[in-house]
């Protein structure tokens, strides 16, 4: 059997793509390692309501803010004022999608976790044919080994779920390289309470539990993963990536479903020239998500003592923040504060870094 694409990979940048290409009449083959779809769950499911513009399946809690805890503990509350994220069900977010292009004429085969991919004329994966492929397949694609697509580094993360007094509409992140080396840990408010971290280092499990003991919390279910840090080469003439194998996440904060989205509907737009797909959203989210990659370089470099000096310049700026904060754009706040503040920030900057 001929297919025009074979997407590997069923998670949202894989779905999203089978159902608009789907809808332009183009056969697509999708493999899906797992035998459902959405499951095992590694992702704490917060999104901004530009996902929920292009998807709005699975929203279980919406959240007005968050109140982030700094290194030496001082807790400064950003937004309160609207909503700005919400709480998806993975699950349900994944499922509804595939569910969708099926609907529109895609073709699922579950369970299958392809190991090769042959290249001729055309490509062959299990015996089904394809012109084009599309590799969603998570941070350690095999799409991406197979067509030397590049190297990208990782963070390590681990999530489980418990009980946890919260306010129901913030989320919680802790800013310290003591409990989080190089990245943050975070409570998210949802019927169980979404307790986690990430970190650049591999003993993650220690860190955790440190976490959990300061907080005084229990958890189950927990699931550990990966969040990529770089971007790969995006196409070439017949194969691209989209999503986590792609390296398609914010470095600030971890989140890449927006990201996959849009890279899965570029790449429908331009479903014959891969190229104009990766020069297209390289001009746009991809300008932002290399923005994100300094952002966290610069994060990573400053240590607690910095992260403490930020605290200030947060506390000094909410209404900005408030207004112009977005969290798939994190460097359009950034903008406006040195808008406004150009050389005083610029020379505290220059410290902290320095």
């Amino acid at each position: 059997m001929m297919f025009d694409f074979a997407i590997i990979g069923a998670g949202p940048a894989g779905s999203m793509a089978a159902l608009q290409l789907a809808k332009l009449g183009y056969s697509v083959a999708v493999f899906e390692e797992h035998p459902s779809i959405g499951k095992p769950v590694r992702c704490a499911g917060l999104v901004s309501e530009h996902v929920i513009k292009m998807h709005n399946e699975g929203i279980i809690n919406e959240i007005k803010g968050a109140v982030v805890v700094f290194p030496d503990g001082k807790e400064v509350v950003i937004g309160g004022d609207k909503t700005h994220a919400f709480v998806i069900d993975r699950y349900i977010f994944d499922a509804s999608l595939a569910e969708k292009a099926m609907a529109a004429g895609a073709q699922y085969f579950l369970g299958r976790k392809i190991k090769k991919i042959l290249e001729r004329e055309y490509f062959e994966i299990e015996g089904i044919k394809a012109r084009y492929i599309i590799g969603s397949d998570g941070p350690n694609s095999m799409v991406a080994e197979r067509f030397n697509m590049g190297k990208i580094k990782f963070f390590n993360a681990i999530q489980g779920y418990g009980r946890y007094d919260v306010d129901e509409g913030f989320v919680k992140i802790f800013l310290s390289n003591e409990i989080a080396p190089g990245f943050f840990a975070w409570i998210i408010p949802a019927e169980r309470a979404r307790i986690g971290l990430a970190t650049v280092k591999k003993n993650i499990r220690f860190y955790f539990n440190s976490f959990l003991k300061k907080i005084d919390a229990e958890v189950e279910e927990i699931t550990a993963g990966l969040i990529p840090f770089g971007l790969r080469k995006l196409a070439s003439k017949k194969v691209a990536l989209a999503g986590d194998a792609a390296g398609q996440v914010k470095a600030t904060s971890g989140g890449g479903i927006y990201a996959a989205l849009m890279a899965a509907s570029t790449l429908a737009k331009h479903a014959e020239n891969f190229r104009e797909y990766e020069k297209e959203y390289m001009v746009g989210v991809g300008k932002e998500l290399k923005r994100c990659i300094l952002i966290r370089k610069v994060l990573n470099k400053i240590g607690d003592r910095g992260l403490n000096k930020i605290a200030g310049i947060v506390e000094e700026n909410i209404g900005l923040i408030n207004k112009y904060g977005d969290i798939d754009y994190p460097s359009i706040v950034i903008k406006e504060i040195l808008k406004r503040h150009p050389l005083k920030y610029t020379i505290q900057a220059m410290r902290i870094v320095g």
